[in-house]
C-alpha cells in the first residue's frame, strides 16, 4: 500500500497528544437530503502516533435523530468508531449503522462486532473539495469513510452472513496472510481472497440478473402467444438448458452440482410428472418404468455376486440382506409372495414374540393368506458329505439334515399354535393351510456324483424345497435377461423361473 504520511490541507492541524480536534461539520457534497447531515468526526491523537476516531453528533444531527426515531435515546458514552495502531498498521473498526432511524448508532451486524485491516499505511485524506474523509488505500468492497460507519459494502454483506454463520466468531480481519482461518472468535482472511470473492459475487449477481431476465422476457412472450393462439406450443428446448442454482454454482465456484445431487434431481422431476406420462406418455412411462426394473436389477445382482465373494458373511448377516431384497426371496416360489415379517416367532403368544421357536423369514403365498417358512443358511454351508456312501452316492451333510428337521418343526409349531397367534397378534388374513418350507443353503455341488446325490435327495423331500445361493442368484440373471429382451421379441411368458 502507498505510504500517505500527512493529512490532506483541508484537515486541521495536528494538536498536542491527548487532545480532541473535530473535523467537522462534515457535510459531503451529494446534496442537502444525505443521510450523515449532523454527523462529525472526532479525531483523538494518542501516544507513538496512534489515535482513534469518535463519531459525534450536531445539534442538527439530533434533532434529525429524534425525528426519525421518536424511541431514540442520546448516548452516554462515546462513539467509537475506529482505533489506529501505528506500530503494526492496524485500524480496528467498529462498525455502526449513520443512516437516521431505527438502527441509528446500533452495530451494523448481528454477531459480528469488530472488522480488523492490517497493513493500513497511511492516515485519512480528504476528497478533492476538502470536506470528506476517507481511507483511499482500502480495497475496493470494504467502506472506506468513517461517516458511513465502516464495515463492508452493501453487495458484500454476504460475507459476512457467511463469517456470521460460524458459531462464535465476532471479529473478521483482513491481512495480508494467505487463505482463509480461524482462531478463537476471529475469522482472518487475506485480502487476495476477499478480492476473488468480491469478484465471485458481483459476476454472478449480473448473471443472476441476466437469467432472471431471460426468463421475465420468455415467460411475458409465451403468455401473450398462448392468449393470442390457444394451439400454440412452449418450445422445450435442446435439452442444453440448466437450471438457475447449476449455472450460478458453475458461476460462482467453478463447478456444478455432483452427479448425485444430479441424479436425485432428476428423480424428484419425474416424480412429480408420474402423472402427467400415465396418461398422456403411457408406453414412455412403462418403457422408463422397465429401465429403471432393468438397473435395479443389474445392482442387486452386482451386490449378490459380490457378497457370495465374501468368505466371513453369517447367518444373520444373510437373513439382513434377503430382508432388505425380499423380491429375491419370491423367486423361490412360482406363486406371487408378499413379506410377512422376519424372525418371526413360531412358538409363544404372538408372531413377533419372544420364546418358542423362530423361523428366519416368514411369506404370505399366494392369494389366499398361506404362509410360507423359509430358513436361511450361509453359502458355506455343506450340503454332502465329503466321503461317499457307496457306489458314487453321497449322503446329505448333517448340516443340511438340521436344517431340514428344523424347519419341519417350526411348521409344526406355527400350524399347532396359529389360531391362538392370530387372536393374540390380531393377524386374521392368515393361514396354515398347507405350509411350504423352503431352506437356502450352501452352493452348487462341484462333480456330477455330488450333483446327482443332490438332487436325488432334495427331490424326494416332500414338504421342503432346498435351493443354493447359486441358484438364487441363477434366477435373477434369467429374469434380468428376460426384461432385456425388446418388448416386440419377448416370447409367450415360460416357466423360466421354476426350478
Amino acid at each position: 500500500m502507498a505510504d500517505k504520511t500527512s493529512w490532506s490541507k483541508a484537515a486541521p492541524a495536528r494538536k498536542a497528544e491527548g487532545t480532541v480536534m473535530s473535523i467537522g461539520p462534515i457535510i459531503p457534497k451529494l446534496g442537502p437530503d444525505r443521510a450523515d447531515e449532523g454527523l462529525r468526526i472526532a479525531y483523538h491523537p494518542l501516544d507513538f502516533g496512534d489515535y482513534k476516531l469518535e463519531l459525534q453528533l450536531t445539534g442538527d444531527g439530533l434533532e434529525r435523530a429524534m425525528k426519525a426515531n421518536s424511541d431514540f435515546e442520546v448516548p452516554t458514552e462515546p462513539i467509537i468508531l475506529a482505533r489506529y495502531k501505528k506500530s503494526t498498521r492496524t485500524l480496528t473498526t467498529y462498525p455502526v449503522g449513520t443512516t437516521f432511524g431505527a438502527y441509528f448508532l446500533e452495530p451494523k451486524y448481528l454477531h459480528l462486532k469488530t472488522l480488523i485491516l492490517e497493513g493500513v499505511v497511511s492516515p485519512m485524506v480528504a476528497m478533492e473539495d476538502g470536506d470528506y474523509l476517507y481511507y483511499e488505500e482500502l480495497p475496493n468492497g470494504i467502506i472506506r469513510e468513517p461517516l458511513a460507519g465502516f464495515g463492508l459494502a452493501f453487495d458484500m454483506r454476504f460475507i459476512v452472513e457467511s463469517a456470521e454463520r460460524q458459531s462464535g466468531v465476532t471479529t473478521l480481519r483482513f491481512s495480508e496472510d494467505k487463505g482463509v482461518s480461524r482462531k478463537g472468535d476471529t475469522l482472518s482472511m487475506s485480502y487476495s481472497l476477499f478480492k476473488r470473492l468480491r469478484r465471485d459475487i458481483n459476476r454472478t449477481h449480473r448473471r443472476s440478473l441476466d437469467l432472471a431476465n431471460k426468463a421475465k422476457r420468455e415467460y411475458l412472450d409465451a403468455t401473450l402467444n398462448l392468449m393470442l393462439d390457444p394451439e400454440f406450443e412452449l418450445p422445450i428446448g435442446d435439452g442444453t438448458a440448466k437450471p438457475v442454482a447449476d449455472i450460478l454454482a458453475e458461476t460462482l465456484i467453478g463447478r456444478s452440482r455432483s452427479a448425485e445431487a444430479e441424479a436425485k434431481a432428476a428423480a424428484r422431476t419425474v416424480k412429480k410428472s408420474v402423472k402427467t406420462l400415465a396418461e398422456k406418455e403411457p408406453a414412455e412411462l412403462l418403457d422408463l418404468r422397465r429401465e429403471i426394473e432393468l438397473v435395479s436389477l443389474e445392482e442387486l445382482i452386482e451386490l449378490f455376486e459380490k457378497k457370495l465373494g465374501q468368505a466371513g458373511l453369517q447367518e444373520r448377516h444373510w437373513q439382513e440382506f434377503f430382508n432388505g431384497n425380499a423380491f429375491v426371496l419370491q423367486l423361490a416360489f412360482n406363486l406371487p409372495a408378499l413379506a410377512f415379517g422376519d424372525q418371526v416367532a413360531v412358538g409363544g403368544t404372538k408372531f413377533d414374540g419372544s420364546g418358542g421357536k423362530l423361523a428366519d423369514y416368514a411369506i404370505k403365498l399366494g392369494l389366499f393368506g398361506n404362509l410360507a417358512l423359509i430358513e436361511i443358511k450361509t453359502p458355506k454351508t455343506t450340503l454332502l458329505e465329503r466321503k461317499t456312501y457307496r457306489g458314487g452316492v453321497h449322503a446329505p451333510s448333517q448340516e443340511l439334515v438340521g436344517a431340514v428337521t428344523q424347519i419341519l418343526d417350526q411348521r409344526h409349531q406355527l400350524q399347532n399354535e396359529i389360531n391362538s397367534k392370530k387372536v393374540a397378534s390380531k393377524a386374521y388374513d392368515v393361514f396354515t393351510y398347507a405350509v411350504p418350507c423352503i431352506v437356502i443353503a450352501g452352493c452348487e455341488p462341484a462333480t456330477d456324483d455330488e450333483k446327482k446325490s443332490f438332487e436325488l435327495y432334495r427331490n424326494n423331500l416332500r414338504d421342503v424345497i432346498v435351493i443354493t445361493f447359486h441358484e438364487l442368484l441363477a434366477k435373477l440373471k434369467a429374469l434380468h435377461a428376460f426384461l432385456s429382451k425388446p418388448p416386440s421379441t419377448v416370447a409367450p411368458a415360460t416357466d423360466t423361473l421354476t426350478r
